[in-house]
């Protein structure tokens, strides 16, 4: 399931992109810290109801849903999940709490703070932070995202008949268990990036975008350094690479992708 991570990973990266989440817990608050692959420049919209509280961060992806349950007397659980056109926090309470929010200098983190009703904090989000949203259309763009998941798992499937093999949900719970990470990326042109994404202790290089291409595979340590991943793009034939390829050649592109996650490094 590496190369349908990484296919999956290719259709977000051009959106601001999640690369962990951590949460501090308190007496009368919980922290949710938020870190950014670029600056995040967005709004956030809000959505109450009996039993939680919804925020949407629109133009933000996540790969993989992000749980975590909380040992807290006023908020149990929070949820992160991927959804179409951004990313849904889900606070479960059945308190009225109040939600703050911070950026760090630099705009690559987000803090949010739920605080219990009475407690006082500077930073607290305005009406105006938060933007009306129609969650209808959220809800039925998700199922439209998930749809064209569930095909790829077909195509995979049919293209696998005389192969057995398991499937690992990837579930991303915290910074210290991190499943994925893009290490080192860059433009080649309007309409693909060149990148070094770091999945269960093998980075891979890879060319997203337009053009899907997977170059090549390195142990963990061989890139450590932007000058690394300069020369290991340099090693490669990048013109060819992101030739188009012809629609009748599309399930061989597949094939070279699982022949290249497979082998051995």
């Amino acid at each position: 399931m590496r190369i349908v991570a990484i296919l999956l990973l290719a259709v977000h990266l051009f959106a601001t992109m999640i690369l962990n989440l951590n949460v501090k817990e308190q007496k009368n608050s919980v922290e949710l810290l938020i870190n950014f692959d670029v600056p995040y420049e967005g709004k956030i919209a809000q959505k109450r109801e009996s039993d939680k509280i919804i925020l949407f961060l629109k133009n933000v992806k996540i790969l993989a849903h992000w749980s975590k349950k909380l040992n807290n007397p006023f908020i149990y659980q929070i949820d992160v999940v991927p959804a179409k056109s951004g990313t849904q926090i889900f606070i479960y309470t059945v308190e009225k709490i109040k939600i703050y929010a911070s950026k760090s200098k630099d705009g690559f983190s987000l803090m949010l703070k739920f605080k219990r009703p009475g407690t006082s904090s500077s930073a607290q989000l305005s009406k105006g932070f938060f933007s009306n949203i129609n969650f209808a259309k959220i809800g039925l763009w998700v199922g439209i995202g998930l749809f064209g998941v569930i095909l790829i798992f077909i195509v995979l499937k049919l293209l696998n008949q005389n192969r057995t093999r398991k499937t690992k949900r990837i579930v991303v719970q915290n910074s210290d268990n991190e499943e994925f990470a893009i290490k080192f990326e860059k433009p080649l042109d309007a309409h693909n990036k060149i990148a070094l994404i770091s999945f269960k202790g093998i980075n891979y290089l890879v060319i997203i975008g337009s053009t899907n291409v997977l170059l090549g595979k390195y142990k963990e340590g061989e890139i450590e350094s932007h000058e690394d991943f300069e020369k290991a793009i340099a090693s490669q034939n990048l013109t060819a690479a992101i030739q188009p390829k012809e629609e009748d050649d599309i399930f061989i592109t597949i094939e070279e992708y699982k022949r290249k996650a497979s082998g051995e490094i």
